[in-house]
């Protein structure tokens, strides 16, 4: 229980004055033996069990009516999750999910979830966090803010709303650090977010060393504000794949489109959305009927006619209950050679990735590829190359190679990993090092599972499976690493993974191990060529993107690059405070080189409705002592309501109990008296 008057509590002691007086007035008279009256002490002996229960009650209940005034003159707070907490912290930590999700909203009242979560954290800790530090951490920057004044928590820079995504295991991560490091004492910390999966991130391996350490902290306590409230009309629209292409008539923008609701109701009806193009200024308008789900337009065409070479545009749904969903933004200019490095002694692997990555795909772009000795990989044109493929011995973490390779991954390029036939033991980068051989007894080592759904054997644009059933693999080369498997055996070892790259940071590109080669006698890639063409290109198209003068990106802190200016095209009259965390379309102009344009939107994973169940977060937090809270937006409830209403009922009750006790029996009936005759006469 908290108070927000605690000092009136000082007089609890008060409650026993009904008592001290009861004790007085004992001793207030003389006590004088009467003849007469022993008579009537010894007739009242038998009552005196009842009677003396019935004065503790009375006693009890003044006693208990003046308690309860004093606790409600404190003011005494209740409600959410206060009744279980027991008192102040010396620090409260908010962990803010900013993400594009949270802002969802009503649209008559235009409060969102994070608007929700800020006046409910704010009217908290007005209430009950005075005398306490408070430390804001927001999703997009994790950095830990200091707040001198609670009553302004929804109007600071660090609360706003953002395109990003959130990672919660992140958040969580940075507040255990603040309190391990500046020794916080007792430590509440709150998290705020609508319980999206994506967001949460159960996959993570993060969450087992978080559970270690919240277990460990005996003053720490977790308290989960969620809204997982999901929208009933919602859409959001995404654009992507964009080029810009020249015909012999004019230019032209070719661009996929996916349009997806949020309704979770069924059955789905059809419904026909007006999608609204803006390209360099010009407004058209056409409808998109969506029957299921989602609805994706593959392969549209927009006439740029012959000067629009380079520009920005948008593409746009009307308004509904989420407007950060609502907008996609692109930019195109010409299109970036499509250069892939082969650093390899082998001349068969050179031979068949040369083959594949110079093969055109793309309208009018160039493909270029060329192959490179283990001992000329000084030589790599590291600005130029889209895609690297490492076919030699790891790097020693701290060579120049192993610096230039993390260099290229950071600036979201693509590297692949080929196995070597040797490579020293114990050698790892990026957290990956190889393993051993592995050779089949039998005719091939068997292909048991791939990932469909995205990535590199992702199935085809018409919902076609790539055939990866009909692989041989003779010889694979096991590896150990942190990785999203994408291919494995039917043994359950991968053989193809993607590495995990957040900790380079929001712009790194992909990093791929294969652990067969396109060689007769490893696999039947080369031969049987489709799959290893489509992930080749797949790869390919992933870091060409960072090469080119017109780049798309998720919206992340730094995810934009060191410039001498940077220039919102797409509201010039609002620019933001961080443009890295806002979707839009951005001119850059860079500390070295020609302008850049940037389209910034949100992360695809935004547009994912899964909600993480509440056994799923009990598994997350197994062993931690949390509390969850689970609101909704427009509920009106608050985390610390006062009850001081309840206290007083309480005290009446006791008074009315007192009184009832105080009211003298009822006088016996006439009948039921008893009569002595008198005595007979002598």
């Amino acid at each position: 229980m908290s108070f927000l008057q605690p000092l009136l509590l000082a007089g609890l002691p008060l409650a026993l004055l009904p008592l001290i007086i009861h004790l007085i007035n004992r001793h207030r008279h003389r006590t004088v033996k009467w003849a007469a009256m022993l008579f009537l002490l010894d007739a009242r002996k038998m009552n005196k069990g009842m009677a003396r229960l019935r004065q503790i009650l009375i006693l009890a209940m003044r006693v208990l009516a003046v308690a309860m005034l004093i606790f409600a003159a404190s003011r005494p707070l209740s409600g959410g999750i206060l009744a279980l907490t027991g008192g102040k912290a010396d620090t409260v930590i908010v962990l803010l999910d900013r993400s594009a999700s949270m802002e969802q909203q009503i649209l008559e009242t235009g409060e969102s979830k994070r608007l929700a979560a800020l006046d409910k954290l704010t009217d908290l800790l007005e209430k009950t966090g005075q005398s306490s530090e408070i430390v804001l951490i927001d999703s997009a920057t994790l950095k830990p803010v200091v707040i001198d004044d609670s009553t302004n928590l929804a109007e600071l820079p660090q609360t706003a709303a953002t395109s990003t995504a959130a990672d919660i295991p992140a958040l969580l991560q940075i507040g255990i650090d603040y309190l391990v490091t500046n020794e916080s004492g007792r430590t509440d910390i709150w998290v705020a977010s609508d319980q999206r999966e994506s967001d949460w991130n159960p996959a993570s391996g993060r969450w087992q060393s978080l559970r270690t350490e919240l277990a460990a902290q005996d003053n720490v306590r977790l308290f989960l504000l969620n809204f997982p409230e999901a929208s009933t009309s919602n859409y959001s629209i995404q654009a992507s794949n964009v080029q810009r292409i020249r015909t012999p008539e004019n230019l032209q923008l070719v661009l996929d489109l996916k349009v997806s609701r949020e309704n979770l109701d069924e059955p789905l009806e059809e419904v026909t959305l007006p999608v609204e193009f803006i390209i360099n200024g010009t407004r058209t308008v056409e409808e998109l009927t969506l029957i299921d789900r989602e609805a994706i337009l593959q392969g549209h065409t927009i006439s740029l006619g012959n000067s629009d070479e380079r520009g920005w545009g948008r593409v746009s749904l009307p308004a509904d209950d989420n407007l950060r969903d609502n907008i996609s933004y692109l930019v195109f200019d010409d299109p970036a050679p499509r250069k892939t490095v082969i650093v390899s002694d082998d001349p068969d692997t050179r031979d068949a990735i040369i083959a594949a990555a110079k093969a055109p795909v793309e309208i009018g772009a160039t493909y270029d590829a060329i192959a490179l000795d283990e001992t000329a990989a000084a030589q790599v044109p590291w600005q130029e190359t889209a895609l690297l493929f490492w076919h030699a011995p790891l790097p020693s973490p701290d060579s120049t190679e192993a610096t230039l390779l993390t260099q290229h991954v950071k600036s979201g390029r693509t590297l692949i990993f080929l196995p070597p036939e040797t490579s020293e033991a114990g050698e790892r980068l990026f957290g990956f090092s190889w393993g051993e051989w592995q050779e089949s007894s039998r005719t091939s080592l068997e292909v048991g599972w791939w990932r469909t759904e995205s990535e590199l054997l992702a199935n085809t644009r018409n919902g076609a499976p790539l055939p990866i059933g009909d692989l041989k693999l003779f010889k694979a080369r096991l590896f150990n690493s942190e990785s999203q498997p994408l291919l494995k055996l039917e043994s359950g070892e991968p053989v193809i993974s993607r590495l995990i790259t957040d900790h380079l940071g929001p712009t790194a590109g992909n990093v791929y191990t294969w652990g067969t080669l396109p060689r007769t006698d490893h696999s039947t890639f080369a031969t049987d060529g489709v799959a290893f063409f489509v992930m080749l290109h797949r790869a390919l198209d992933s870091g060409v993107n960072s090469v080119s003068r017109a780049q798309s990106r998720d919206a992340a802190d730094g995810t934009l690059p060191e410039a001498n200016a940077t220039k919102s095209l797409s509201s010039p009259d609002e620019s933001p405070l961080q443009p890295d965390l806002h979707a839009g379309a951005y001119e850059v102009t860079p500390l070295r080189g020609d302008p850049l344009l940037f389209a910034l939107n949100r992360p695809d994973s935004e547009d994912s409705v899964k909600t993480l169940t509440d056994a799923g977060i009990a598994s997350l937090l197994e062993g931690v002592d949390y509390r969850q809270i689970s609101d909704e937006l427009g509920s009106g409830s608050s985390l610390a309501a006062e009850v001081w209403r309840a206290f007083l009922l309480a005290m009446a009750l006791a008074l009315i109990a007192e009184a009832a006790l105080c009211l003298p029996p009822k006088p016996e009936p006439e009948g039921s008296r008893l009569h002595l005759s008198p005595p007979a006469s002598q």
